[in-house]
């Protein structure tokens, strides 16, 4: 086998409220590593996605295995013309290309860990950046362009249609995607060539155990329930499905409950306190439990490129309930053959 030398580059790493980059971040550096390749995991001192504040000690750490080096996240200020910038991206309205640069200037850096690529650079054969939003990713894969790949976690989303944007994908050695769909709206969005893009995704293996009576018996549960798993927060649309099972509970009278899974803050209505069960941050086997315990996972987020609890759960047995709007998402389709319902 040809080993190769490889540094990965990402925000966060090795936290426990990480996203789905972070996970897969995670778990294909464990297991490069574990195939005998020599990896290493650039990162900053950051915890928290939402202040960015610097928490772990910067410096060199091993995590499971995978030698990783976090760098301090550079002083950001509070600028009042960020928030009016990141509106109209939203609204699809005209930013000037200077006003991009502003925007993304706002995002997380640290100037330590771009000079460490620029020291570095001759020493890796690839860095792979990932996800393709922070600023990270865009400063950093500028640094050594011929050497950077993208596992970019790409959304339809307007901030995918920015010019800098297009430029980082056209820039770059290469991309890798999670899907062939998300590999499509890249395509689209930047005229990349086939040549120039690759399929990756993520190997997932069953647990060596379910044990859903051990999920039902700690939280006393006693009612068929539906599950969701991740970040609780706008983006990912966990309000959306608060209110359309409070809808659901209106129209039909049963017995079915929902079971919350993950970090950040949720509003449950008073009319529906008794029928949700909010347990936050649980350990993985717990997790696991939950899917096999569950009638299906809920995943209402419209911006997934690969939903890794949605193949977990599938795993585990359970079925699915998806946005009808998240084409990448759940494009990878279902290992049974069609779980997948919007």
């Amino acid at each position: 086998m040809h080993t190769r030398t490889l540094a990965f580059v990402i925000p966060r790493y090795g936290v426990h409220s990480a996203g789905g980059a972070e996970v897969l971040c995670q778990q294909v550096a464990e297991r490069l590593a574990g195939a005998g390749h020599a990896v290493t995991v650039l990162t900053t001192c950051a915890r928290d996605h939402l202040t960015w504040e610097n928490h772990f000690a910067a410096g060199r750490e091993t995590v499971h295995g995978v030698e990783v080096r976090r760098f301090p996240v550079d002083a950001r200020t509070a600028d009042p013309e960020l928030a009016g910038i990141q509106n109209r991206i939203v609204r699809g309205m005209p930013v000037a290309r200077e006003e991009e640069e502003h925007w993304i200037g706002g995002s997380v850096h640290s100037a330590a860990l771009y000079d460490s690529i620029r020291h570095d650079a001759g020493r890796f054969d690839a860095f792979i950046f990932l996800p393709y939003l922070f600023g990270t990713t865009w400063a950093g894969s500028a640094i050594a362009p011929d050497r950077s790949l993208l596992i970019p976690c790409l959304h339809d989303e307007p901030f995918a249609r920015l010019a800098i944007f297009k430029e980082m994908f056209t820039s770059v050695r290469g991309a890798i995607f999670n899907s062939e769909p998300e590999r499509d709206l890249a395509i689209r969005l930047y005229g990349l060539t086939a040549a120039r893009t690759g399929l990756g995704g993520m190997g997932l293996a069953p647990r060596p155990e379910y044990r859903p009576e051990r999920f039902i018996k700690k939280f006393k549960l006693r009612r068929p329930f539906i599950m969701y798993a991740g970040r609780r927060e706008s983006g990912k649309n966990t309000d959306l499905l608060v209110e359309y099972f409070r809808a659901f509970k209106r129209q039909n009278g049963t017995d079915l409950a929902l079971v919350l899974l993950g970090t950040g803050d949720v509003t449950i209505p008073d009319d529906v306190a008794r029928d949700i069960l909010d347990l936050g941050y649980v350990d993985e086997q717990l997790k696991h439990d939950a899917y096999a315990a569950s009638l299906a996972l809920c995943q209402p987020s419209i911006n997934e490129s690969l939903s890794i609890v949605l193949m977990e759960a599938w795993l585990a047995g359970a079925g699915a309930l998806a946005h009808e709007e998240c084409t990448p998402g759940c494009a990878s389709g279902s290992p049974r053959g069609g779980g997948v319902t919007s």
